[in-house]
């Protein structure tokens, strides 16, 4: 009898980005934990297991308390964070498969989730690798919607969308915006006009519910600095939410240093967060590039895609916002933070430049 080996394909750029997440999670424990602290890693490792079953699928931190706890009663100290890698990893793939890549666009966008500060944070027990493993889910579940209408939603997708509800409650208004403009611009079989009044539509909800809601978002911005110590040694001076609805005023700055992260001058102090610095600079370069193509080619076709461009304003915008409170009174804060989302902004940002560069119809 002969035994038949099936003939196994292993895709040599994901094997790759997996290799590279793997040398980041012992560069992380090894090496990068003598440097600084790794967030809550150490807590989640050595997690309480008796917190109550409610607290456990409401709260983030118990819920990584019994994650982190049961995965190093597993696996031991150091593979408890193999688990969590996977899923970061698992995120990623979730929502890179679904695009029509060639090996060389495939290599780009892997190549843009491998620098340092994305791989640590997310290849260890941290929130930072729940956050790109739901991200990704959903993110791929909104490709799947774009190219296909009407796919139903799985379980792993409802299980994305519990996780983000509990870890990351203020991106569900960036999620759901896309997610209905999707669906009625299907749904209604929207042309150019009418995704333009739709997306017109969404600006006028925004800004009146920014209106109404202004007392409450501007007393919490007050309330925001005392969550960040000035003897940490990184912490900003608060000069941005000094006067009343500054959060809404100094929002545009805000929200390009909470994503950039370090300025030059707290790198010339700091020489460690050189690195993050030089990633922000690479990132924004490649943003900038996909932003100059897509400009170009409105002003060389006079033609512009609502459609993808209301996707792209609304991701940028809504991710940004809500992340800024948390980035801009801290650069590490910052870069963190924005692993959580940086994924999701790097795949999505490529999936809608590809489609518009391809694309005839407004």
């Amino acid at each position: 009898m002969t035994l038949i080996i099936p003939d196994i394909k292993i895709n040599k750029y994901w094997l790759s980005y997996f290799i590279v997440k793997l040398f980041y999670m012992f560069f992380a424990i090894l090496v990068y934990s003598k440097i600084t602290t790794l967030g809550d890693t150490d807590r989640y490792i050595n997690g309480n297991l008796s917190h109550s079953a409610f607290a456990m699928i409401s709260n983030s931190t118990s819920l990584m308390d019994m994650l982190g706890g049961m995965s190093s009663l597993i696996f031991g100290t150091v593979l408890s964070n193999v688990p969590f890698l996977i899923l970061s990893f698992y995120g990623v793939y979730y929502s890179v498969s679904r695009l029509k890549l060639t090996k060389k666009q495939l290599f780009l966008v892997l190549f843009l989730l491998s620098f340092p500060s994305f791989s640590i944070w997310t290849s260890i027990v941290s929130k930072e690798a729940m956050g790109v493993f739901f991200m990704g889910v959903i993110l791929g579940y909104l490709i799947d919607l774009m190219d296909d209408k009407n796919r139903k939603i799985k379980f792993i997708e409802y299980l994305a969308i519990y996780l983000l509800l509990i870890f990351k409650p203020q991106y569900f208004i960036a999620i759901f915006s896309l997610w209905s403009f999707i669906k009625i611009s299907f749904l209604l079989n929207l042309q150019a006009n009418g995704k333009s009044i739709l997306f017109l539509f969404h600006v006028v909800v925004v800004v009146v519910a920014f209106y109404y809601f202004r007392e409450m978002i501007n007393d919490l911005s007050f309330i925001m600095p005392a969550h960040f110590s000035l003897s940490s040694g990184s912490t900003r001076e608060n000069t941005i939410w000094v006067n009343d609805y500054d959060v809404f005023y100094n929002a545009p700055y805000g929200m390009f240093i909470g994503f950039f992260g370090p300025t030059l001058s707290e790198v010339l102090q700091k020489p460690i967060q050189g690195i993050a610095f030089i990633e922000s600079i690479i990132i924004l370069s490649f943003f900038s590039f996909f932003l100059i193509r897509i400009v170009l080619k409105v002003i060389n076709t006079s033609k512009i895609n609502v459609f993808l461009i209301a996707m792209l304003l609304m991701s940028l915008f809504w991710l940004l916002f809500v992340h800024y409170p948390f980035g801009v009174l801290n650069p590490g804060s910052a870069i963190r933070y924005r692993e959580n989302f940086y994924g999701f902004l790097v795949v999505f940002l490529f999936y809608l430049y590809t489609r518009y560069i391809q694309s005839n119809s407004v």
